[in-house]
């Protein structure tokens, strides 16, 4: 099998909630046949979808995709879909650039780089950060972001809201829990050492060498392309405000985008050895993680917390995950604008996995 990733649920939501029950239609004769039996029985062509990308041995086996980014515009590999906490990786991969460039320590105190944040916080690291471990509450998920942001959801406002409210919910280094907001301050910190706008960084560094040209991080200066997937197919607000959430939620990308990103990773062209290493390295074990270990920017899916890894995201409407398989050479990756109301994708995982050699 691909993985083992049932583990999944806390992280990203990406498993239906009781709204819809997917249709399984089992193991064909080939992988094509079969992901495509899934896809057609669970999704309308008209409505809100799915496209799925699985690739071995720098081959791809499988690309298949239906439904619609927005209305009479159906999806297609040059989709753009928001990536939602699958972003995290990609943060990661930029703050680990400016520790190659000997521009900053894994465990330096993030008041360092940002000064303005109370001097409690001073035992925070940007490791701490990358692995989970701060004890800064999670802006979506530890506080009701509705209330304590007011309109537009944006970085500048998250970072004023913890100048003014330092109060941690446990000691940095203690435990790993969840949360969104140290991606964010990640995103701030590479902001303040690259003396650059975090967008121009990533592009600078990540995007444009790759020719991710259907890639951009979505913050409140931006305008959103046509070619971006609307939120079940309708518009393009998060529970109902613009959220951006730069560093955490907000990139932007495609499923070839997305391709030539795993490959590049896969292949070691993005970050040296020794820095993949750190970032593939179990820093939190198994018996102390919400998976099965977890990297700087990514999880372990696998339960031998060493074989499987990615991320994934749920941001509304919008489902997102990568997982590459090390011991077989292998990646998927799926992008999703239809919520809840999409075929399980622990399910569709399982069904690829069969055919992984």
């Amino acid at each position: 099998m691909l993985m083992i990733i049932s583990v999944l649920l806390f992280i990203t939501g990406c498993n239906n909630s009781g709204k819809y029950k997917t249709i399984e239609t089992g193991v064909q004769t080939n992988l094509v046949t079969t992901l495509d039996a899934v896809l057609e029985a669970n999704l309308n062509a008209d409505g809100p979808g799915l496209i799925v990308s699985v690739w071995q041995n720098d081959k791809n086996l499988y690309t298949g995709m239906k439904g619609v980014a927005r209305p009479m515009q159906p999806i297609s590999e040059d989709t753009q879909f928001r990536l939602a906490s699958v972003s995290k990786t990609f943060t990661a991969v930029a703050i680990l650039k400016l520790y190659e460039q000997g521009l900053l320590g894994l465990h330096d105190s993030i008041v360092d780089y940002l000064p303005e944040l109370d001097s409690s916080w001073q035992e925070i690291s940007i490791h701490h950060l990358l692995t989970h471990q701060s004890g800064i509450p999670d802006i979506f998920n530890d506080l009701n972001t509705h209330e304590v942001i007011n309109n537009d959801i944006t970085n500048p406002k998250i970072l004023q809201y913890f100048i003014e409210n330092h109060q941690l919910e446990f000691g940095s280094g203690r435990k790993e829990e969840y949360s969104n907001t140290g991606y964010i301050l990640l995103a701030e910190i590479i902001t303040k050492v690259a003396n650059m706008p975090f967008p121009e960084f990533m592009d600078l560094e990540i995007f444009a060498p790759l020719n991710m040209n259907n890639t951009y991080i979505l913050d409140e200066d931006v305008d959103i392309t046509e070619r971006t997937a609307m939120n079940h197919a309708q518009h393009h607000q998060i529970y109902g405000r613009n959220v951006f959430a730069v560093g955490s939620s907000s990139q932007v990308s495609s499923m070839h985008d997305m391709e030539r990103f795993m490959y590049a990773l896969m292949a070691g062209k993005i970050l040296q050895a020794e820095t993949m290493r750190l970032m593939l390295k179990a820093h939190i074990s198994k018996a102390d993680s919400s998976l099965n270990g977890t990297g700087y920017g990514i999880f372990y899916f696998s339960g031998d917390g060493k074989t499987a890894y990615g991320h994934s995201g749920k941001h509304d409407g919008f489902r997102t995950i990568y997982a590459i398989n090390r011991d077989k050479n292998a990646f998927i990756i799926m992008l999703g604008n239809g919520g809840d109301y999409m075929p399980d994708f622990t399910y569709v995982m399982d069904l690829a996995g069969e055919f992984l050699e």
